[in-house]
């Protein structure tokens, strides 16, 4: 008699009604225990500890995704990731990097989940499977390369983050130096002279 019951309804609400676990959009309700997940990882991340401090009061998973294409950018990443589960942070690497361009426009990526027993079923399952199944999308024929790093901290990448920043920028200001001092260099400037004259 139940299930005659939901059906009417449905045919005079035109709408199918929501089953248990499931929200209106048929997307899956996270359960009780990633909820409890979810508030505990806001309840430490909201003190006052310091970072290395918080990372141990509460155990979060941390993926490693080496070949995220060029056109999905960190919330777009986001998106996907929590489809599977609650996704604390996200980090990808940006484009200025000079390794950005050795590897096919492909960039690592790292995705921080509030589960580590949830990060890691995700990074096997997720592991060398299309990154979409739509037809029209333009990842289609993509594969995930991913892999779940074991006591790995957050701050591990943003001390690496601080690094590669001031790399580049120790880069940069060296090459606009050589490229100053090439000009003013007086060897330089008659050599230039000499190789003008003999096109005259």
């Amino acid at each position: 008699m139940k299930v005659e019951e939901t059906k009417l309804d449905e045919v005079r609400s035109g709408k199918p009604q929501t089953k248990e676990g499931e929200s209106a959009n048929g997307i899956a309700n996270p359960s009780n225990d990633d909820k409890k997940e979810l508030a505990n990882f806001k309840a430490t991340y909201n003190s006052w500890a310091p970072e290395k401090k918080r990372e141990k009061m509460h155990k979060v998973g941390v993926i490693l995704i080496s070949n995220i294409p060029k056109d999905m950018d960190g919330d777009c990443l986001k998106e996907i990731m929590n489809l599977h589960s609650v996704v604390g942070r996200v980090y990808v690497q940006p484009e200025t990097l000079s390794s950005f361009k050795t590897k096919k426009n492909m960039r690592k990526g790292w995705v921080e989940f509030i589960s580590k027993s949830g990060a890691k079923k995700i990074a096997l399952e997720l592991n060398n499977k299309p990154i979409t199944d739509g037809k029209s999308s333009r990842f289609r024929g993509l594969l995930w390369k991913m892999k779940f790093l074991p006591r790995f901290k957050w701050y591990y990448l943003t001390d690496r983050m601080d690094y590669e920043l001031a790399v580049c920028k120790v880069r940069v200001w060296s090459q606009a130096r050589k490229r100053a001092t090439f000009w003013y260099d007086p060897d330089q400037m008659e050599y230039f002279k000499k190789q003008v004259k003999k096109m005259k």
